[in-house]
């Protein structure tokens, strides 16, 4: 079989984000390379390719995939052609977080397709440490949504108890997403709202409240419809910094409360025993990314992804296996593109 040497990519290089042809990054030892099936599209990865979120230049797009090992991770329990999934957020493996047991948590992590290459392209190399087997019962769509699912899990950290009235604030497929989550943990009460002036929610009226915008209208709105010493529950990672009315959570006593990750591991569970279908949107074409990155509301209400091998039968959302069963081309372009490397300035 002949050996692969270049690959389609999609490449944040300078004020420009274009598909390019680059090398096939070559595994480091530790270090799995997963030929990529699917990846999903979220905000994160608009906001770095608008130049409003700080990333390496240049850096190849892309965070949430899955796929199948190609090489290497023969010593850390991986074989050529297994599935797998990977937790974008690579662990220093020093902090107290990471030697406690708690890596998804890691506050100096680096994250694929901002601080290192990431998943919009036909092959990636990470560290073994991040990958996870794909269980047979999932696609690998479903495997791509591993790590939406895992940020949605960190709620449960929280301070909050079933039988509690909690609201989780917005309508879209995050909040939607979130509520299954609560309600899958015996939040059964659990209520999700949009900000409408015309229906305006009740003033003082819950225990607790999570965000899923995060904009300086909803945390007034949420200020005041949270009960004085009531809980937020901060999840979104925002691009700039969000106003917030301090003297009004002062005055109500408010807990702010933020919480990161919950366990890789237990999203792939959660992903097995909760069909989650009805959240995907189809997946596209890799070339499609611009056409996907500028619609307005990318993933908001049905998640968004992109495949680099849409010919392939494997990647399609719905479920094979029951749930019970278990163009840049110059040398030094290229070249450029081996290691990424902040921008001066």
């Amino acid at each position: 079989m002949r050996e692969v040497t270049e690959m389609r990519a999609v490449v944040k290089q300078g004020r420009t984000v274009q598909m390019c042809r680059v090398p096939v990054p070559a595994p480091e030892p530790g270090e799995v390379l997963i030929r990529i099936e699917v990846a999903g599209v979220c905000r994160t990865d608009v906001f770095v390719a608008q130049g409003r979120l700080s990333c390496a230049d240049p850096v190849i797009l892309g965070h949430e995939f899955a796929g199948v090992v190609a090489a290497g991770g023969d010593n850390d329990g991986f074989a050529t052609g297994d599935r797998v999934v990977v937790m974008p957020a690579i662990p220093c493996g020093a902090c107290r977080r990471c030697v406690t047991g708690m890596p998804e948590c890691c506050p100096h992590y680096q994250f694929l397709g901002v601080t290192r290459h990431g998943a919009f392209a036909e092959y990636i190399a990470v560290p073994a440490a991040v990958v996870h087997h794909l269980p047979q019962a999932l696609s690998f769509t479903e495997g791509a949504y591993a790590e939406p699912v895992c940020a949605s899990l960190a709620v449960l950290k929280a301070g909050i108890q079933p039988g509690e009235r909690g609201l989780i604030y917005g309508d879209s497929r995050i909040a939607e997403l979130t509520k299954r989550v609560l309600v899958a943990a015996g939040f059964s009460t659990a209520e999700t709202c949009r900000m409408d002036a015309s229906a305006p929610l009740e003033t003082d009226a819950y225990d607790f409240v999570i965000e899923t915008e995060p904009v300086a209208a909803a945390f007034d709105e949420i200020i005041r419809v949270l009960r004085p010493g009531g809980r937020i529950v901060l999840k979104s990672r925002p691009p700039a910094p969000v106003a917030v009315d301090l003297a009004a959570a002062v005055r109500k006593e408010v807990v702010f409360e933020a919480v990161s990750y919950g366990s890789f591991t237990e999203s792939l569970e959660f992903l097995r025993r909760h069909d989650l279908d009805d959240l995907f949107d189809d997946a596209r074409p890799l070339e499609d990314f611009a056409e996907v990155f500028a619609t307005d509301d990318v993933g908001e209400n049905l998640k968004s992804f992109l495949t680099p091998f849409p010919g392939d039968a494997n990647w399609v959302t719905s479920r094979h296996i029951d749930k019970d069963e278990a163009l840049l081309d110059t040398a030094d372009e290229l070249s450029s593109l081996s290691t990424p490397k902040f921008a001066e300035g």
